[in-house]
């Protein structure tokens, strides 16, 4: 009762965030001159003059960041289904969450990317989970901005709060290290009505032993077919380079992949490729709805499929 009471408070400080940022758009798009409380330039790489083509990617939500400096609420919620071969038979989750951006120059923004509220619905073996995901944020830099090609190339760091909020069955879904440190380099071009982007970065455990060090890399590909209509395709990666010992034995080859992490002490590389499509229904508000499956063994992971639906409002 008090978890469902909780996951409803969380949707309502949600959409209230949402609400407050869809009120602000309104009120920059009316106004004659650029909202810039602080003298902030809340505008980012798409003020006047800058870039006109804004497809952040769908898929990989916590990692795949976007290289484009912007002032938005994006909310966030996916179902996560859980391999028939995993220890409890199967099950799926339930995820929702708020991602914050906020341009402080056409260049440079700070993000909370990580966050969120899980719900975990186990088949067999492992009673019912539900609690906080980890927090994390940081900062971004655009090193290469040039509007009139679309072409970015951005450089960022996240530090992310352990939380230690998840476990079932002596199973630490989240450990309880010193945290994660997220260099990463994000980029975007187009041609024609076609965008790409790619991202690459590490996922640094700060604490050996309990969790897992990996890289990630993405890819993303959209093609506007119809005003405002963008469908797009993505392939993700997670590759381990410093495994934990809190996870051994039998599951010692199970990981969480991006959300989660159990650091695991024989984790392999996860491949995953998604699809579906935006939809802009103006400059300030845009959904994304789309899924993502493993290519590779299923085995490896708790990661069966996922369905993604999100909620972007931006400057």
């Amino acid at each position: 009762m008090m978890k469902g009471i909780l996951g409803n408070a969380i949707c309502t400080t949600a959409l209230s965030a949402l609400f407050l940022t869809a009120v602000i758009s309104d009120q920059a798009a009316a106004a004659e001159e650029p909202f810039r409380p602080f003298g902030l330039n809340l505008e980012g790489s798409l003020g006047e003059g800058g870039h006109s083509r804004y497809v952040p990617p769908l898929t990989n939500p916590i990692f795949n960041e976007t290289p484009y400096i912007t002032t938005e609420a994006r909310a966030i919620y996916f179902y996560h289904e859980l391999p028939n071969d995993f220890v409890t038979g199967g099950g799926h989750v339930n995820l929702v969450a708020l991602q914050l951006r906020l341009a402080l120059t056409e260049r440079l923004g700070f993000i909370a990317t990580k966050d969120g509220y899980a719900d975990f619905q186990f088949d067999d073996v492992l009673e019912d989970e539900s609690g906080f995901a980890n927090i994390a944020f940081g900062f971004k830099y655009a090193v290469i901005s040039i509007p009139e090609d679309e072409t970015l190339l951005t450089v960022g760091l996240r530090y992310e709060i352990p939380i230690n909020d998840l476990e079932t069955g002596g199973i630490e879904l989240q450990g309880d290290g010193d945290g994660f440190l997220n260099p990463f380099v994000t980029g975007a071009t187009t041609f024609g009505d076609l965008g790409l982007q790619a991202s690459f970065g590490a996922n640094i455990a700060l604490d050996g032993d309990a969790d897992t060090s990996i890289v990630h890399y993405s890819a993303h590909a959209d093609y506007e077919v119809l005003p405002g209509f963008f469908p797009l395709i993505e392939v993700n990666g997670f590759t381990p380079i410093d495994h934990g010992n809190r996870l051994t034995g039998a599951l010692g080859d199970l990981d969480g992949v991006d959300v989660l992490n159990f650091g695991s002490d024989d984790r392999d590389t996860t491949i995953t490729v998604g699809g579906g499509f935006r939809y802009q229904f103006n400059d300030n508000v845009q959904i994304g709805l789309g899924g993502e499956t493993p290519i590779t063994d299923k085995d490896d992971s708790i990661f069966d499929y996922r369905v993604y639906f999100d909620l972007v409002l931006s400057l």
